[in-house]
């Protein structure tokens, strides 16, 4: 993990946010290899393995290598060389330096995204190996994502990724208008506003907390 991602780190725990205090003991050049992350709020610590940031609320041991694949999303499509232009176009990653995050088989798309898009990805949970650069950084955790608020330009939630839990994790992470890729079949918190579907996916965009009127 480049060490310029290790800012964007939070402690998955739900509290107020802060910074995690880093200790590495094992880098080449910039990029982190190994090391521990603590929280200064309630004291929990993670590890960096193999230049992955393990983020679990209850262990710092391995989190699971990868998640379950689902049939509607065919291996084909992530493999295919307009993967990373359908990501792309879909977050309307435009910007250079945008950061999104690419969850699950979506995250194999992540080295093709960063170089297609000038952006900065973070690949959550992984069924395959990312191999961590300036642009792409791996992260591994269950529940809730340990990432600031407000970071995110996008997300690509694969089917298994397409929960009501994760997708009020990226209404909390993603900036005003960013945008969320998710399974057909999901549904949608009331801070998202649908942009388009096929049979497998949807795209909507993340229009902030709904305030009620009162009088």
């Amino acid at each position: 993990m480049h060490i310029e991602f290790i800012d964007l780190l939070r402690c998955p725990v739900a509290h107020a946010d802060s910074w995690l205090v880093a200790a590495f003991t094992r880098m080449d050049g910039r990029m982190v290899l190994e090391g521990k992350l603590g929280c200064p709020v309630c004291n929990a610590s993670y590890a960096v393995r193999d230049g992955v940031a393990l983020l679990r609320a209850d262990t710092i041991r391995d989190a699971p290598r990868g998640v379950a694949r689902s049939g509607n999303e065919l291996e084909d499509d992530l493999n295919d060389v307009n993967a990373a232009t359908r990501v792309a176009a879909f977050l309307e990653l435009t910007r250079p330096g945008s950061l999104a995050l690419l969850a699950g088989t979506w995250a194999r798309a992540a080295e093709a995204v960063a170089e297609l898009a000038q952006a900065r990805i973070i690949s959550l949970n992984s069924p395959g190996v990312t191999h961590g650069s300036e642009s792409v950084a791996e992260l591994r955790c269950t529940g809730r994502i340990g990432l600031a608020e407000r970071s995110l330009d996008g997300a690509a939630l694969d089917a298994e990724h397409s929960t009501p839990e994760m997708l009020n994790e990226a209404a909390r992470l993603l900036r005003p208008r960013g945008r969320v890729i998710a399974s057909a079949s999901a549904s949608l918190p009331p801070q998202f506003r649908e942009l388009a579907r096929d049979e497998n996916h949807l795209v909507a965009e993340y229009v902030g907390e709904l305030v009620p009127l009162r009088r």
